[in-house]
């Protein structure tokens, strides 16, 4: 089997070989495609065939690629179909020392697309970049295995040494560390890619163990994808994510891809092949956002404290008045007296007592229900009201008035009720702490909702503490920053990202002028 002809043709993109005069030598299929011409109708023809200008590749084969290693350009070419398209172009200079010829490869990387819809950049980097992995892993695939004939091994040896050579090739080119351990661990090839991925030069590298270099937390998962003992029987790729240490001393996020090169025979590794890729945004990503829902969910949780003697008192009424209607009633059966009338109208008043403390019970329960972001139509109005019942009894004890000034009517808005609850109770709570070294009958909080277009409703709460000075504004959505003495520090920040979830804006005005507010906006349904 012609390995080097196999990976020659497995490129993914068109490539072709050109002797010195520039004739075409191989041209793979995907060349084929690219221009619509069949190997058989290109063979032996100038290169400038698919071109819109005569390119001096005699010139630069001789002249230009044994000095300047690789010549790059920007070419226009016409389909057989006469369609006209752009590809970035790149010829490296094949020598084959034994045979004494000299050659040239050329790589045409099809850009028309992104000089039409700059707009889909991103969608097809992503397809070229799996497209590449995957060619990689064809590539690693197929690479030659060592065969115990003698007879033929010479052969073989020569063919192997070629292939090497256009592996290298391609490895040199790629953006991915594409590298050769052996069974100990210890990288046999490492592509130059490393100095930008890892800061090391291939040869500070080579020889070294990949264990060296990877987090300690670590070692264990990577070296149980290396040496998998079923992977070595299904001879299937594997995948693994672990963090690796930069030359500076810095850990980053790698996903590599892992093929085990082993004895038909014997099954014991013979080489291990990879090809690893920076995942360290998109794992940092992943985790910050896990890391704001659970602080989300602590944040509801630690509320509870604040709001038990409230919930307690509220829920305690409606059950002391069950309880005195239900005596009521059996006192009155007890006596002998059976007016109907009266002992239904008793009941419905428990009745409808139990109902009170059911509501009560059902709000605390939605609150602290950990969930996703669930909007549905509402009235921003009425959600303020429920949550001012909720903490009722905290202004009675602390003696703090609360004004509503309601705008009539307002639009429906879409929302999640459970969560701007939260961030009401939040600044309620904290409007009730600036105020409790103020005179009691000074003491008020003004809640005001208004339309500030079409498009937008705001909700303002002001109250006649000392309010927030400009320095300190600037540091109140920073994690763990508090001005209570034992506050957590997240409940700003929380209220800010619960606010721009909803597409809002979260503004807090400083006391410059005796008149310090917090405002949110939130957009109309």
């Amino acid at each position: 089997m012609d390995y080097a002809q196999s990976l020659f043709e497995a490129i993914s993109e068109s490539a072709v070989i050109l002797d010195k005069a520039g004739r075409i030598l191989d041209w793979n299929q995907s060349a084929s495609t690219l221009f619509g011409y069949s190997k058989r109708e290109v063979l032996g023809r100038s290169i400038n065939l698919v071109y819109d200008r005569n390119y001096p590749f005699p010139k630069i084969i001789k002249e230009t690629l044994p000095f300047h290693k690789k010549w790059l350009a920007e070419t226009v070419f016409f389909r057989k179909n006469g369609t006209k398209g752009t590809c970035r172009t790149s010829a490296t200079l094949l020598t084959n020392p034994a045979q004494g010829k000299t050659a040239a490869l050329l790589i045409h990387q099809n850009i028309s697309a992104f000089k039409v819809v700059e707009n889909d950049l991103k969608a097809t980097a992503e397809s070229l970049g799996a497209n590449y992995r995957q060619s990689v892993a064809g590539l690693l695939a197929l690479y030659p295995l060592y065969t115990k004939n003698s007879t033929f091994r010479e052969q073989l040896e020569r063919d192997l040494r070629e292939s090497e050579l256009r592996f290298r090739l391609l490895a040199e080119n790629a953006t991915d560390i594409i590298a050769r351990v052996a069974a100990d661990g210890t990288y046999l090839y490492v592509s130059p890619s490393c100095r930008t991925l890892l800061g090391y030069k291939p040869e500070e590298l080579i020889g070294k163990s990949a264990f060296k270099y990877t987090h300690h937390d670590d070692v264990t998962k990577l070296k149980k994808a290396l040496f998998n003992s079923r992977h070595r029987e299904t001879k299937s790729n594997t995948t693994v994510i672990y963090r690796a240490r930069r030359k500076e001393g810095e850990y980053r996020w790698f996903e590599t891809l892992v093929r085990l090169i082993c004895d038909e025979d014997t099954r014991e590794i013979r080489e291990i092949q990879t090809a690893s890729r920076d995942v360290t945004d998109h794992v940092l990503d992943k985790k910050v956002g896990m890391r704001k829902q659970q602080l989300a969910h602590v944040f509801r949780l630690s509320t509870m404290e604040e709001m038990a003697s409230g919930m307690a008192h509220e829920i305690s009424q409606p059950l002391s008045a069950i309880i005195n209607y239900t005596r009521g009633c059996v006192r009155h059966l007890q006596s002998g007296q059976h007016d109907a009338p009266l002992l239904t109208e008793v009941m419905e008043k428990a009745v409808t007592q139990a109902e009170r403390a059911g509501e009560v019970i059902q709000r605390l329960k939605n609150f602290f229900c950990k969930g996703q972001l669930v909007k549905t139509p509402c009235k921003i109005n009425s959600i303020l009201r429920e949550t001012v019942s909720l903490i009722r009894h905290d202004f009675t004890s602390t003696k703090t008035k609360v004004d509503l000034a309601f705008e009539k009517d307002l639009p429906f808005i879409s929302a999640d009720r459970i969560q701007l609850q939260q961030v009401m109770l939040n600044l309620l709570q904290n409007a009730i702490d600036a105020m409790r070294d103020i005179n009691p009958g000074a003491r008020r909080i003004k809640i005001e909702t208004a339309t500030l277009n079409k498009d937008t409703v705001a909700i303002t709460v002001n109250d006649s503490g000392p309010g927030f000075s400009k320095e300190v504004v600037h540091k109140v959505f920073k994690p763990f920053f508090s001005t209570k003495a034992h506050g957590r520090g997240m409940g700003l920040a929380i209220c800010r990202s619960i606010i721009e979830a909803h597409g809002g804006v979260f503004t807090i005005n400083p006391n410059t002028s005796n008149n310090s507010w917090i405002r949110f906006t939130l957009p109309i349904e």
